[in-house]
């Protein structure tokens, strides 16, 4: 796959991400806990989105520290597993956050609690990645 620098799929992305959060204010649910929750999810869900994204583009360089040329000289195997082991972090991160999310409206908890888990955890799956090497 031969690599053209380009950042129009990381804005489409950006967009719909921007959409579909202003979007929720237009779902007719009227549990706040809830409404909370379905919100919290959209950024997990979306930033495993993003990962993916990066996956079948190999749009590498989008991730912070690396340039284009770096990804250009990789080869496009070394890009796919480099975005690939970051795909598999976020993923398993959203879907645990989902899961947990459910669990924790079924059982009445705050959603203080997903918020703390929600930012905990993307900045810990964030900074599981710096070790990661193209």
């Amino acid at each position: 796959m031969e690599l053209k620098k380009s950042y129009k799929g990381f804005v489409i992305w950006l967009i719909t991400f921007l959409a579909v959060m202003i979007g929720t204010v237009f779902l007719p649910i009227e549990d706040y806990e809830l409404m909370t929750r379905i919100t919290y999810n959209i950024p997990a869900i979306f930033v495993s989105l993003l990962a993916f994204i990066i996956l079948k583009t190999e749009n590498v360089y989008w991730y912070n520290g690396i340039s284009f040329e770096q990804a250009v000289a990789a080869g496009s195997l070394r890009r796919r597993e480099y975005a690939g082991r970051h795909f598999k972090r976020f993923k398993i991160f959203s879907d645990v956050f989902l899961l947990f999310s459910i669990v924790a409206q079924s059982l009445g908890f705050s959603h203080w609690i997903d918020f703390a888990v929600l930012f905990g955890g993307i900045i810990a799956v964030a900074i599981s990645t710096v070790k990661i090497e193209l």
